[in-house]
C-alpha cells in the first residue's frame, strides 16, 4: 500500500526549471547519470586535479583516509565505465602493481555526452508514454522496495 505524506501547502513553494538546475554541476552529472557514490567522485577528482602523477591503491586510501578494499570497489566500477584508466608498475618490494589515472578529459567529454544523450531520449520516451496508471503502478514498486521487510505476512 502506498503511504502519502500529507504537507501543508502552505510550505510548499513550486520550483521553476532555472531553481531545479541550479543544483547542477560536474558533480551532479556523475552520481546522477554514472551513479558515483561521493567515494568515487572523489577518488575521480583526486586523479584528476590533485595527483601529478598516477597513484597505486595505497596511496590513494592514504590522501582519502580510506580502507583499501573501499578504493579498490570505487577504483574498479571507475575504469569499467571508463572514467580512469591502470597500468602495471614494477613495485619498490618486487613483482608489479597498478598505478591509476584518469583518461584525457576529451575522452570523458565524449562518454559523458553520449551518456547525456542516451539518458535524455530514454526519459523522453518514457514520460511521452506515462499514464496515469503507469505512473501508479511505479509508485506503487517503488513503495513497494522501500519498505522494511518486519517478517510478518
Amino acid at each position: 500500500m502506498l503511504v502519502v505524506n500529507v504537507v501543508s501547502l502552505i510550505t510548499i513553494k513550486e520550483k521553476s526549471t532555472e531553481e531545479i538546475l541550479e543544483d547542477v554541476d560536474i558533480k551532479y552529472i556523475l552520481r546522477c547519470i554514472l551513479r558515483l557514490s561521493p567515494t568515487e567522485v572523489e577518488i575521480y577528482y583526486l586523479l584528476q586535479n590533485k595527483a601529478k602523477e598516477p597513484l597505486t591503491v595505497a596511496e590513494i586510501a592514504k590522501e582519502m583516509n580510506k580502507s583499501r578494499s573501499t578504493i579498490e570497489r570505487s577504483l574498479v566500477k571507475l575504469v569499467q565505465l571508463g572514467l580512469i584508466a591502470r597500468r602495471p608498475v614494477l613495485a619498490k618490494n618486487g613483482g608489479y602493481t597498478y598505478v591509476y589515472y584518469t583518461k584525457p578529459i576529451d575522452y570523458v567529454k565524449q562518454k559523458l555526452l553520449q551518456l547525456i544523450n542516451a539518458y535524455y531520449e530514454k526519459s523522453k520516451q518514457l514520460i511521452e508514454n506515462l499514464t496515469s496508471a503507469a505512473l501508479i503502478e511505479s509508485l506503487n514498486s517503488m513503495a513497494t522496495e522501500e519498505e522494511p521487510d518486519n517478517g510478518s505476512n
